[in-house]
């Protein structure tokens, strides 16, 4: 559901699941997965457990390429679900409250 949502590739997509704990490697891993989904256009989809959601988002949009699309689908099927795109720039101006909130997070890179 969130695929369909985000708008992004949905023929050609990587599930990448968790990435690591560790700040430095989690930031390595995130460039790696954005790399990707600029120079061949996939669609990257993350996820994190919901207590380190706002950290993690934090560090993205801290280490990102400004441009990289992200959507955040949010409590899915749930009364307080939401699934939004934005640029990460534009996250960064208005980050949400995703504490304990189970999340999936998508990347996208668009020229």
């Amino acid at each position: 559901m969130a695929l369909m949502a985000s708008g992004f590739n949905g023929q050609y997509f990587c599930f990448k699941g968790y990435l690591p704990i560790d700040k430095d490697q989690k930031i390595k891993s995130f460039k790696a997965l954005e790399r990707e989904a600029w120079d061949k256009r996939a669609t990257q989809i993350v996820i994190e457990t919901p207590y380190r959601n706002n950290k993690f988002l934090e560090d993205i949009i801290a280490h990102g390429n400004p441009e990289t699309q992200l959507c955040i689908a949010c409590d899915i099927t749930g009364p307080q679900q939401f699934i939004k795109t934005k640029k990460l720039s534009e996250w960064k101006q208005n980050i949400p409250d995703l504490n304990k909130r189970p999340a999936v997070f998508l990347f996208f890179g668009r020229n």
